[in-house]
């Protein structure tokens, strides 16, 4: 039986995250390949098909199967009975401490975590560990100066769990792109 709601939990997080990693990671070849070829449009369909790479968009969204998902849940489920909402529903102060608490606990294991597995895995780079030490001290600070107030006001503000969800994973669609646009090294 807990098998069974860990799993009804746990799978549709993990399929969610997968597909925002995978999307992220085509978004982000399309930036970095605009922004290389110094472009005023984005590329054609048919010109990013020849330079786009699946594989490593298969790496990035195996990070978000068999990392954010659960992680995601298992954090955020934490927060939300260390900090739980009022019987009229979470308030603005609760929501925001939710957020922060996840950002200042939990977003810095995962943002190195991915860091260091784009940088190793999808990139083949030696070091790195060094690679996503450097870069995460800027990473961190901008998720700090947008990631709490867009998660916490989301929380709060929408009711409507259809609208929370979509807003949420817009959220992390967003942030999943840039990770990603971050992690590519600038000869790509």
């Amino acid at each position: 039986m807990a098998a069974r709601i860990l799993f009804q939990a746990l799978f549709p997080r993990s399929t969610v995250a997968t597909a925002t990693f995978f999307s992220a990671d085509i978004a982000s070849q399309l930036l970095t390949t605009t922004t290389a070829n110094e472009c005023t449009a984005l590329p054609t369909l048919a010109s990013f098909s020849n330079e786009w790479d699946p594989a490593r968009s298969a790496k990035t969204a195996a990070f978000g199967l068999g990392v954010v998902g659960w992680y995601g849940f298992s954090t955020s489920f934490l927060v939300a009975r260390v900090f739980p909402a009022s019987s009229k529903g979470i308030t603005f102060a609760t929501a925001m401490l939710q957020a922060a608490t996840q950002q200042a606990l939990f977003a810095p294991p995962l943002t190195f975590s991915f860091l260091y597995a784009s940088a190793a895995l999808v990139h083949d780079d030696e070091s790195a560990f060094e690679t996503a030490k450097d870069q995460l001290p800027e990473v961190g600070a901008l998720a700090w100066t947008f990631l709490p107030w867009a998660n916490g006001l989301a929380n709060w503000a929408i009711r409507n769990p259809t609208f929370k969800a979509a807003t949420l994973n817009g959220i992390a669609f967003g942030w999943a792109t840039y990770l990603a646009t971050v992690a590519t090294p600038r000869d790509e």
